[in-house]
Protein backbone atom coordinates (compact mmCIF):
# COMPACT_ATOMS: atom_id res chain seq x y z
CA UNK A 1 0.00 0.00 0.00
CA UNK A 2 3.05 2.34 0.72
CA UNK A 3 4.82 1.94 -2.33
CA UNK A 4 1.37 2.72 -4.27
CA UNK A 5 0.47 6.01 -2.29
CA UNK A 6 4.29 7.33 -2.90
CA UNK A 7 3.84 6.39 -6.99
CA UNK A 8 0.34 8.18 -6.82
CA UNK A 9 1.72 11.05 -5.07
CA UNK A 10 5.16 11.10 -7.57
CA UNK A 11 2.42 10.82 -10.15
CA UNK A 12 0.13 13.50 -9.00
CA UNK A 13 3.43 15.62 -8.45
CA UNK A 14 4.51 15.15 -11.56
CA UNK A 15 0.94 15.90 -13.19
CA UNK A 16 0.85 18.61 -11.76
CA UNK A 17 4.09 20.00 -12.67
CA UNK A 18 2.76 19.91 -16.57
CA UNK A 19 -0.24 21.44 -16.15
CA UNK A 20 1.49 23.93 -14.54
CA UNK A 21 3.55 24.76 -17.80
CA UNK A 22 0.86 24.49 -20.03
CA UNK A 23 -0.56 28.08 -21.45
CA UNK A 24 -3.85 27.44 -23.03
CA UNK A 25 -6.09 29.72 -24.84
CA UNK A 26 -8.08 31.85 -22.46
CA UNK A 27 -11.58 29.64 -24.05
CA UNK A 28 -9.99 26.57 -22.57
CA UNK A 29 -8.56 28.04 -19.46
CA UNK A 30 -11.54 26.84 -17.41
CA UNK A 31 -11.08 23.26 -18.60
CA UNK A 32 -7.26 22.85 -17.22
CA UNK A 33 -8.31 24.58 -14.30
CA UNK A 34 -10.63 21.92 -13.54
CA UNK A 35 -8.06 19.69 -14.05
CA UNK A 36 -5.88 21.38 -11.89
CA UNK A 37 -7.64 21.33 -9.14
CA UNK A 38 -8.85 18.39 -9.61
CA UNK A 39 -5.35 16.81 -9.07
CA UNK A 40 -4.76 19.10 -5.89
CA UNK A 41 -7.90 17.30 -4.21
CA UNK A 42 -6.54 13.63 -5.32
CA UNK A 43 -3.33 14.73 -3.87
CA UNK A 44 -4.87 16.12 -1.26
CA UNK A 45 -7.21 12.27 -0.87
CA UNK A 46 -3.58 10.95 -1.12
CA UNK A 47 -2.21 12.09 1.72
CA UNK A 48 -4.73 11.59 4.06
CA UNK A 49 -4.73 8.33 3.39
CA UNK A 50 -1.39 7.45 4.86
CA UNK A 51 -2.49 7.94 8.05
CA UNK A 52 -6.01 6.11 8.08
CA UNK A 53 -7.29 2.24 8.33
CA UNK A 54 -7.83 -0.12 5.82
CA UNK A 55 -11.40 0.32 5.36
CA UNK A 56 -11.35 4.16 5.23
CA UNK A 57 -8.50 3.77 2.72
CA UNK A 58 -10.66 1.27 0.31
CA UNK A 59 -13.16 4.57 0.65
CA UNK A 60 -10.61 6.94 -0.07
CA UNK A 61 -9.34 4.97 -2.67
CA UNK A 62 -12.84 4.33 -4.68
CA UNK A 63 -13.94 8.23 -4.34
CA UNK A 64 -9.80 8.87 -5.79
CA UNK A 65 -10.91 6.29 -8.79
CA UNK A 66 -14.14 8.22 -9.57
CA UNK A 67 -12.27 11.51 -9.59
CA UNK A 68 -9.66 10.42 -11.54
CA UNK A 69 -12.01 9.10 -14.46
CA UNK A 70 -14.09 12.68 -14.23
CA UNK A 71 -10.43 14.26 -14.75
CA UNK A 72 -9.93 11.45 -17.65
CA UNK A 73 -12.93 12.67 -19.31
CA UNK A 74 -12.20 16.63 -19.20
CA UNK A 75 -8.90 15.63 -20.40
CA UNK A 76 -9.57 13.78 -23.70
CA UNK A 77 -12.03 16.81 -24.49
CA UNK A 78 -9.03 19.04 -23.97
CA UNK A 79 -6.67 16.48 -25.94
CA UNK A 80 -9.00 16.82 -28.73
CA UNK A 81 -9.61 20.38 -28.90
CA UNK A 82 -5.68 20.81 -28.55
CA UNK A 83 -4.76 18.89 -31.21
CA UNK A 84 -7.60 20.39 -33.77
CA UNK A 85 -5.69 23.84 -32.59
CA UNK A 86 -2.27 21.84 -33.46
CA UNK A 87 -3.82 20.20 -36.69
CA UNK A 88 -4.97 23.75 -37.62
CA UNK A 89 -1.92 25.62 -37.11
CA UNK A 90 0.28 23.05 -38.73
CA UNK A 91 -2.37 23.42 -41.83
CA UNK A 92 -3.11 19.60 -41.30
CA UNK A 93 0.50 19.14 -41.68
CA UNK A 94 1.51 17.53 -38.03
CA UNK A 95 3.93 14.88 -39.48
CA UNK A 96 5.59 17.86 -41.74
CA UNK A 97 5.74 19.98 -39.13
CA UNK A 98 7.55 17.39 -36.79
CA UNK A 99 9.76 16.17 -39.36
CA UNK A 100 11.71 19.78 -39.16
CA UNK A 101 14.40 20.14 -37.00
CA UNK A 102 13.77 21.61 -33.81
CA UNK A 103 15.06 25.29 -34.40
CA UNK A 104 12.69 25.18 -37.46
CA UNK A 105 9.76 24.23 -35.40
CA UNK A 106 10.39 26.30 -32.28
CA UNK A 107 10.82 29.44 -34.77
CA UNK A 108 6.78 28.75 -35.52
CA UNK A 109 6.42 30.45 -32.32
CA UNK A 110 2.04 29.24 -32.34
CA UNK A 111 2.27 26.36 -33.82
CA UNK A 112 5.29 25.16 -31.74
CA UNK A 113 3.43 25.90 -28.46
CA UNK A 114 0.09 24.01 -30.02
CA UNK A 115 2.50 20.87 -30.32
CA UNK A 116 3.14 21.50 -26.67
CA UNK A 117 0.14 21.64 -25.26
CA UNK A 118 -1.11 19.15 -27.04
CA UNK A 119 1.88 16.64 -26.31
CA UNK A 120 0.83 17.93 -22.52
CA UNK A 121 -2.49 17.19 -22.32
CA UNK A 122 -1.51 13.73 -23.73
CA UNK A 123 1.23 13.20 -21.02
CA UNK A 124 -1.83 14.17 -18.36
CA UNK A 125 -4.07 11.71 -19.85
CA UNK A 126 -1.36 8.68 -19.92
CA UNK A 127 -0.44 10.10 -16.25
CA UNK A 128 -4.00 9.70 -14.82
CA UNK A 129 -4.38 6.36 -16.94
CA UNK A 130 -1.10 5.22 -14.33
CA UNK A 131 -2.79 6.62 -12.00
CA UNK A 132 -5.90 4.99 -12.15
CA UNK A 133 -3.80 1.49 -12.69
CA UNK A 134 -1.88 2.40 -9.40
CA UNK A 135 -5.49 2.67 -7.69
CA UNK A 136 -6.34 -0.91 -8.76
CA UNK A 137 -3.38 -1.95 -7.08
CA UNK A 138 -4.50 -0.31 -3.96
CA UNK A 139 -7.45 -1.18 -3.91
CA UNK A 140 -6.73 -5.18 -4.17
Amino acid sequence: MENGLEQLEMLLDDTLQIVDHMVVDREYEDMLTSVKNGLLMQRQSVKEMRNTSREEQQIAANFIDENLNKLNEIVQKLESILLDDYQSTTEHRIEQYEQLSLENQMEQTETYHDKIDYLSAVKIRENINRMTEVMLQIRS
